[in-house]
């Protein structure tokens, strides 16, 4: 459900408060824009020029896929919450059953830019994957040259991918949005406020 729009649509139409999410939609973000959804065990933030797909898989109960094209995705889930984030073909989910709070931007086709503002994350990509503990976010680097990877020697090489660890007061780019949960099982019950940018 719409929980707050501002400058957003839900396929074509504006989004308003109170709106039922199905399936499919597609959601986005103006520039300037935010749109807020919430759910039982979950809830989700597009910021400013965002786009994104929600999913239900057949083969899941309860698991939501978010298929973000561009933009900025935050996404609190409570320990009950399931959900996967696919961004330039990889897959970003909690990597145990805990309360978790991400936030995940694409860049562009090539890197993205990754913060696990609580619980930690599964990265994967094309067979490799990787955990992005608590309190760490990374600029993502999907598959580097050769002359890329030698080049930084302080980041996590895989063959698909490399992670570069980056500070929290550089806002790793991404506005940080503060969640006052009344209970870390409830993102969704919880007042929800926007903070500048670092």
């Amino acid at each position: 459900m719409v929980a707050h729009a501002d400058r957003a649509h839900v396929g074509q139409a504006a989004a308003s408060v109170g709106s039922t999410i199905y399936d499919g939609d597609q959601l986005s973000t103006e520039a300037g824009g935010v749109l807020r959804i919430s759910g039982p065990a979950l809830t989700l933030q597009l910021d400013a020029q965002s786009l994104l797909i929600l999913r239900h898989p057949a083969d899941t109960d309860d698991s939501i896929q978010a298929d973000l094209a561009c933009g900025t995705l935050v996404f609190a889930a409570a320990r009950n919450g399931s959900i996967s984030v696919v961004a330039n073909d990889a897959l970003i989910r909690p990597a145990t059953k805990v309360a978790t709070l991400a936030h995940i931007r694409v860049v562009n086709s090539k890197e993205l830019r990754i913060y696990a503002q609580r619980g930690a994350l599964e990265f994967s990509y094309h067979g490799e994957s990787e955990v992005i503990e608590e309190g760490a976010a990374y600029r993502v680097l999907l598959d580097p040259s050769e002359k890329e990877a030698a080049a930084l020697e302080s980041a996590k090489v895989h063959y698909k991918f490399l992670l570069l660890v980056i500070g929290i007061a550089a806002g790793i780019a991404i506005p940080v949005v503060i969640h006052d949960m009344e209970s870390p099982d409830k993102p969704g019950s919880a007042s929800h406020h926007s903070a500048q940018k670092p």
